[in-house]
């Protein structure tokens, strides 16, 4: 899947492709993920469990029926994202866009296209989870029609997250 990003005044600026990544991939969706979720270094409580994470869990990840998507600008990867299916719908986590590329649809585009796996899967939902601390980002997903409709909380109640969901049809 191929996208186009445009500025306000409609000028193309740059061409981003979304593609399901390989299992042989792994690590370069590791290193976007890191990269994107270095800003919240020492910010959060408790930490992000992205940063503590190594390559073997996005191969499990794999290994157990689930996989990744990569968007690429040429030939650098800028965002990724992970996909699962439970019961009936399909959980997509750590979602990262590098910081420098953020605010021009990808977070959107990558989102679009596990939605759209997911139906082609005959999956009628997709879910996400976002931290309360980092109030922008469920901002970003309730734009794309994502509804929150659980609470949980960390064992040390530090701080909590929404689980949200999305019909798709």
């Amino acid at each position: 899947m191929k996208i186009e990003i445009t500025t306000n005044s409609g000028v193309s600026y740059m061409s981003i492709e979304i593609k399901e990544a390989k299992i042989e991939e792994a690590d370069i969706v590791f290193r976007t993920m890191q990269e994107s979720f270095m800003e919240y270094s020492g910010k959060l409580n408790p930490p992000s469990g992205a940063l503590s994470e190594t390559t073997q869990h996005i191969i499990n990840i794999f290994k157990e029926g689930g996989g990744a998507v990569l968007a690429w600008d040429e030939i650098c990867a800028v965002g990724s994202a992970r996909y699962r299916y439970i019961d009936h719908y399909m959980y997509i986590g750590r979602v990262s866009v590098i910081q420098e590329y953020r605010g021009r649809g990808i977070c959107k585009s990558l989102l679009n296209f596990l939605e759209n796996k997911a139906l082609s899967s005959g999956i009628k939902e997709s879910r996400v989870g976002v931290r309360l601390s980092i109030p922008e980002n469920i901002d970003v997903y309730k734009r794309l029609k994502y509804e929150v409709i659980e609470q949980k909380y960390y064992p040390d109640r530090t701080d909590s997250w929404y689980v949200m969901s999305k019909k798709l049809s």
